[in-house]
């Protein structure tokens, strides 16, 4: 696999981890939804109290994981019909996105008990964070092809650029996590961004018990090293310690590393091949315990 599909899988995963969580998934759609006219339409009559997320069995053979999340909904005003929310994260432009989310809004997503009608109607939303601006919609509607279908697609689908979301809108959130998550890709090129937007993080990460506050800023950080430059990572990392100790907590990496010097002091007293196996005891990863060992060797050497 190459390094860019590695950090595309290590991004998606991120967005996966936060938002297929329906109460997740809500609380970005609203967020987003005020400053995105065209998604505030297509939302306009779904309840998004009766999001429900959609098995990864719903997928035909051959196509399953290929998109990212997708829920069912109710109607607003009841009826007899259920519509599908698609999701689609993108971190780079892809000429594909619009076949990719079609051969789900028309195919994959259905109602298999519905003798009549089997197929959902499904509102299609590409989530995009990229570096630059980016809208397949409007690349679409260029196509000699567009104009013979209307300059309309045969589904609903809408593009959210988190590059226009509002970070007051992220702060009044309901779900910090989603919140948080929002800030996390929206910044996730711009390093100067991000540090002028933690007081309004730290704002958002007191609405969260300290060890999901801890959890959240390590899966932020993992998911940038993956993504992004490691000096522009360093600056970060330092950024979010700043925040744990001003807000009294320790990251799970900062109990991690605490584990393993206290692992090799207890057991450098009684040798180094002791202190590995207290390393191993106390559950550290076995590259780290290697990693160890070939810098003691190293040293022995010299």
């Amino acid at each position: 696999m190459s390094q860019d599909k590695m950090r595309s899988r290590d991004h998606d995963g991120f967005f996966r981890y936060v938002y297929s969580v329906p109460k997740n998934a809500k609380a970005l759609l609203n967020i987003c939804r005020k400053d995105n006219g065209n998604l505030d339409r297509v939302l306009a009559e779904v309840d998004l109290d009766s999001l429900v997320r959609l098995p990864d069995t719903y997928s035909e053979v051959g196509e399953r994981g290929e998109a990212d999340i997708a829920f069912k909904a109710h109607l607003s005003g009841g009826g007899e019909i259920n519509v599908g929310i698609l999701l689609e994260h993108k971190s780079k432009q892809e000429k594909s996105v619009l076949n990719q989310v079609g051969r789900y809004a028309l195919r994959v997503i259905m109602d298999h008990e519905d003798e009549v009608f089997s197929w959902i109607p499904t509102k299609a939303i590409i989530i995009y964070n990229g570096p630059t601006g980016w809208d397949p919609l409007a690349e679409f509607r260029k196509k000699a092809r567009a104009k013979f279908q209307g300059n309309e697609l045969p589904f609903e689908c809408v593009l959210v650029n988190l590059a226009a979301a509002d970070d007051i809108a992220c702060v009044e959130s309901e779900s910090p996590a989603a919140a948080v998550g929002v800030m996390a890709m929206k910044y996730a090129f711009s390093p100067e961004g991000f540090k002028a937007a933690i007081p309004n993080v730290e704002t958002i990460l007191r609405k969260m018990p300290s060890d999901e506050q801890a959890t959240l800023i390590e899966k932020i950080i993992l998911y940038l090293g993956e993504y992004i430059d490691e000096s522009t990572v360093e600056d970060l990392q330092m950024a979010w310690k700043s925040i744990g100790q001003r807000m009294g907590f320790v990251s799970a990496g900062d109990a991690r590393r605490a584990a393993e010097k206290a692992s090799l002091e207890k057991g450098l007293e009684k040798g180094f091949d002791n202190a590995l196996d207290v390393m191993r005891q106390l559950g550290i990863p076995e590259e780290k315990i290697q990693e160890a060992k070939a810098m003691q060797e190293k040293a022995s050497n010299k």
